[in-house]
């Protein structure tokens, strides 16, 4: 057996940035992806504002809770009056402590961020000197994800890696996957099996989710049999090793086509320059470019 790693473009400066964030925030897995690749790509700063996932939260208008609100509310009071330490606030509200004011919805399917918002944060920030490719799954009953035209589009994005030099975010349901919690998870145990869906299992956790692509995995058994296999780096470093879990091709397709009544996709994260060619490389294989309604506006 031989495995192949294919890496996307600067791996290990986006890695170095995300193994130094905690957890992302309660709904923020969007931003939070996005934080770590624009560091990992050398957008630290924005008009002298710190590149946070609560920063690209506010500028993608990310949705919240009424809860999060008065929990928050809750925890700027404790640490006005010195009720608690500050330490101890942290530990207990960090997941709450937004920067910034968010808009609030009460709508539990509105919660989250739209992938227009996360394209318009993006651009902003580098001035569209990168831009967002959004390419749905499916929009309502028409799926573009069949299993034909994934894999001619995973086949472009391995052979394009070095010319385009993108990243790719992916709107996944999280419950698609193969499991990917503790000790059920394990790179060689997913790459070894015939069946990872029956001998593993699927995630235990279902939502809509964000999370981004570090790469992929070529496993070859023999010339005649080569399985793909697409590292995830997540925005829980309790999932897979450390943030990092390897999904069998069909498992991504599944979770991002969804079956939740939700609508997913992947936006790739490009050069201007490179716009039309990756534009036309994907309306070539029958998948339009436009954006995906998650259920969270913008």
């Amino acid at each position: 057996m031989k495995i192949e790693f294919l890496p996307l473009a600067r791996f290990i400066e986006i890695h170095r940035e995300y193994i130094d964030m905690k957890d992302q925030m309660e709904n923020t897995c969007g931003p939070y992806a996005l934080t770590y690749i624009l560091r990992g790509l050398g957008y630290k700063i924005y008009n002298n504002i710190e590149i946070s996932e609560d920063f690209i939260a506010h500028l993608a208008r990310t949705r919240i809770s009424p809860e999060e609100v008065k929990l928050r509310e809750e925890a700027i009071r404790r640490m006005l009056y010195n009720e608690e330490p500050y330490e101890k606030i942290l530990e207990k509200y960090g997941k709450v402590l937004y920067r910034y004011d968010l808009p609030i919805s009460d709508k539990p399917e509105e919660i989250g961020t739209s992938v227009e918002g996360l394209k318009y944060a993006l651009e902003v920030i580098t001035n569209k000197d990168l831009i967002g490719v959004p390419i749905p799954s499916r929009r309502k009953e028409k799926i573009y994800f069949d299993e034909q035209r994934f894999m001619r589009l995973i086949n472009v994005l391995m052979d394009n890696i070095e010319r385009w030099g993108y990243q790719a975010i992916m709107n996944i349901q999280t419950d698609l996957l193969i499991n990917n919690i503790g000790l059920y998870h394990d790179l060689f145990r997913v790459i070894f099996s015939n069946e990872p869906e029956h001998e593993i299992g699927r995630n235990l956790w279902k939502a809509g989710h964000f999370v981004s692509l570090a790469g992929f995995l070529k496993v070859y058994r023999n010339t005649s049999d080569v399985k793909i296999y697409l590292l995830i780096r997540d925005t829980y470093k309790n999932i897979g090793y450390r943030g990092y879990h390897v999904q069998p091709i069909d498992a991504v397709r599944k979770a991002l086509v969804r079956d939740d009544g939700r609508e997913g996709g992947i936006m790739l994260i490009i050069k201007r320059e490179f716009e039309n060619e990756v534009k036309n490389a994907i309306e070539s294989i029958g998948i339009p470019v436009e954006t995906w309604d998650n259920g969270s506006p913008f």
